[in-house]
């Protein structure tokens, strides 16, 4: 499968708290938010003219703030995703009841949806879950569409407080729960083409993942995202990632674009500046990437 350098920037909700928008939004606020939008697009777009592969990169971006750059990334030819989930919902829920109009309306490349999903979590809301997404599932291997499913496993009350610290729950618990919620998603009849998974801090947690991810879909890749954290971590999540040989890239975003939006918002930077310093960002994750791979 081919190699995917996906520059996300789908997030509606915390990127209007980038921007410091009112809540709810105003009209300006959300003009405000499309243009910096289109500022993340035009760094993407340089790191492209700079020599990052074309039929690598991509973008996933959300219809409300970024349709507009959905439209002309597919006309330049770039990849493209577009998210089917509400934002910051606990429980999945559809963005618009008429999916699968949006997909005809967008025909973006990937269709993605951010899940979260602890195996030890609420039973029925698990189910409720697991029944949207196969139904999404089986549609998707009847069209163009490919499937982008991104996976989180948020702790429980009950496994923080047997673990002590998040820190613990990230580093020993959350690995082995991954491997289960995939096992669980795999067998309700949930097959994406990509699984956009958090990273974990041991070759021996990456190869679990891997080998489950194999177990339901031979032909399934594995793309590592960057959660928002520090560039030292998202690149070590990067560096143990890309060692499995069924992960073909990264998801990386607020890592890449959120401390330079901010400096411009507050004026400290120009739009150039705050477009240079987002490519370079991008740019760097993808030259660790491509690194660690031509080593393994």
């Amino acid at each position: 499968m081919r190699e995917l350098y996906i520059l996300p920037f789908d997030h509606r909700g915390s990127f209007m708290q980038i921007i410091k928008a009112a809540s709810p939004p105003s009209e300006a606020d959300i003009a405000k938010a499309r243009e910096y939008k289109k500022i993340i697009y035009d760094a993407f777009s340089k790191s492209v003219i700079g020599g990052v592969p074309k039929d690598k990169a991509g973008i996933l971006v959300d219809e409300w703030l970024g349709r507009e750059i959905l439209i002309d990334a597919k006309r330049q030819g770039f990849i493209t995703c577009t998210p089917l989930e509400k934002s910051g919902q606990d429980e999945f829920e559809f963005d618009r009841e008429d999916w699968k109009e949006q997909l005809k309306e967008l025909g973006p490349n990937y269709a993605k949806v951010l899940v979260r999903y602890n195996p030890e979590g609420d039973e029925e809301i698990n189910l409720k879950q697991m029944e949207k997404l196969a139904e999404l599932s089986s549609y998707l291997e009847t069209q163009p569409y490919r499937f982008l499913f991104e996976l989180l496993v948020p702790a429980t009350k009950e496994q923080l407080s047997a673990v002590g610290t998040n820190e613990a729950y990230e580093k020993d618990t959350r690995p082995g729960l991954t491997a289960e919620a995939l096992r669980q998603l795999q067998e309700s009849g949930i097959n994406p083409d990509i699984w956009k998974l958090e990273g974990v801090d041991t070759d021996e947690s990456m190869q679990m993942i891997s080998e489950q991810v194999k177990t339901g879909n031979p032909e399934a890749g594995i793309i590592i995202l960057g959660r928002g954290e520090s560039a030292e971590k998202a690149e070590h999540w990067l560096r143990i990632g890309a060692k499995a040989d069924n992960a073909i890239g990264f998801a990386v975003g607020r890592t890449v674009f959120k401390e330079a939006l901010e400096q411009h918002a507050a004026g400290k930077t120009t739009r150039e500046q705050a477009v240079n310093k987002i490519s370079q960002n991008y740019s760097f994750f993808v030259d660790v990437w491509k690194k660690v791979k031509s080593e393994s």
